[in-house]
């Protein structure tokens, strides 16, 4: 059994408290889309998620294709499909008591939009693979199937056109590690140079919930130079700023090694896909009916706190869930 290499739970603990807290703003603040910690978070985090995810995909092209498949759709699907059942139930529960009309929609439009970036993961997985099978050189892989889904309407379904070229990075950092470990000064300096200059120039309108990727339009024939454009800083910025912090959290932990509160965020870290799905839940069902919304003081003092909080009681209903081995299995995909 290989060793866990700790500073990439340090990073997959890093980037879930990231998505917990930008939530967190977009629900109780005013107006998170010009929060400057929401725009900061929102330039990086969801890229950092899927390299990390990328970056274990290796041993997944040992399995035979219907392994694979089995495999992935139980982690990934599985949890979706059990969750959705939850949500639904509970937002009919507080609709009933609060009479507050809800968003979600009990169709296969609110199914295929809820948990969109498992959805997109378990595609990136399924495509990465498939590519790898049918071209064996991986580069011109990684090109044509970013093309592919990319710059056609084809990616469009849970922002696959977005986060697949960062699946990729994922999966050519974990080939390279060792040397990209090796020049880490030099690299860590000119990553954090490019994401400070980037950050210059970032703004809400450029993430993917304002801008989609809409490149290719058929009826007529279009080309959308602008949308082009934003995709490329998109990419950029989230690509600098994601190797600013794997680089930066891997000088931490090596300096820190023997540290008890690295051990724990590094426990915390392998707990990703679990917190994911129950902090969706707390935002989505709870925070919503609430309708809480504070003023920009507030929120930016006491959220990176209350971001910890809401990390906290997503690990005690994960301990709670581990305790049944079929609430394990249906509410986080895990097989043992």
């Amino acid at each position: 059994m290989k060793k866990r290499i700790k500073y990439l739970d340090l990073i997959k603990f890093f980037a879930i408290y990231c998505v917990i807290l930008g939530h967190l703003i977009q629900y109780i603040g005013a107006d998170a889309w010009h929060n400057p910690i929401w725009k900061f978070i929102y330039s990086f985090h969801v890229p950092l998620f899927m390299i990390m995810s990328g970056y274990f995909f290796s041993s997944s092209l040992k399995l035979p294709f219907g392994d694979f498949i089995n495999k992935k759709a139980i982690q990934l699907i599985l949890p979706v499909l059990s969750w959705y059942v939850i949500l639904c139930i509970l937002n009919s529960c507080i609709n009933s008591i609060i009479n507050k009309e809800i968003t979600l929609k009990y169709d296969l439009h609110g199914l295929l939009s809820s948990f969109w970036f498992l959805k997109s993961l378990f595609c990136s997985y399924v495509i990465v693979y498939i590519s790898l099978k049918l071209i064996k050189n991986k580069l011109f892989a990684c090109l044509l199937s970013c093309l592919v889904f990319c710059l056609t309407p084809l990616g469009g379904f849970a922002a696959i056109n977005f986060l697949l070229p960062f699946f990729w990075v994922g999966f050519f950092f974990q080939k390279n590690r060792l040397n990209i470990e090796n020049n880490m000064p030099l690299l860590w300096s000119i990553s954090l140079v490019l994401f400070i200059v980037s950050l210059v120039f970032w703004n809400a309108d450029y993430t993917i919930y304002k801008c989609p990727i809409e490149l290719l339009s058929f009826k007529p024939l279009n080309f959308a130079l602008d949308s082009f454009l934003v995709m490329l800083f998109r990419f950029f910025i989230g690509l600098v700023g994601s190797s600013f912090f794997i680089l930066s959290i891997h000088f931490v932990q090596k300096k820190y090694d023997n540290s008890p509160l690295l051990d724990k965020l590094c426990i915390i870290g392998k707990q990703t896909l679990g917190v994911y799905l129950i902090q969706t839940i707390i935002f989505e069902v709870f925070f919503y009916a609430l309708s809480l919304r504070f003023s920009s003081l507030f929120v930016n003092t006491l959220s990176p706190l209350l971001a910890f909080v809401i990390l906290g009681l997503c690990l005690l209903v994960i301990k709670a869930i581990e305790k049944n081995r079929y609430a394990k299995l249906f509410l986080l995909g895990a097989m043992k």
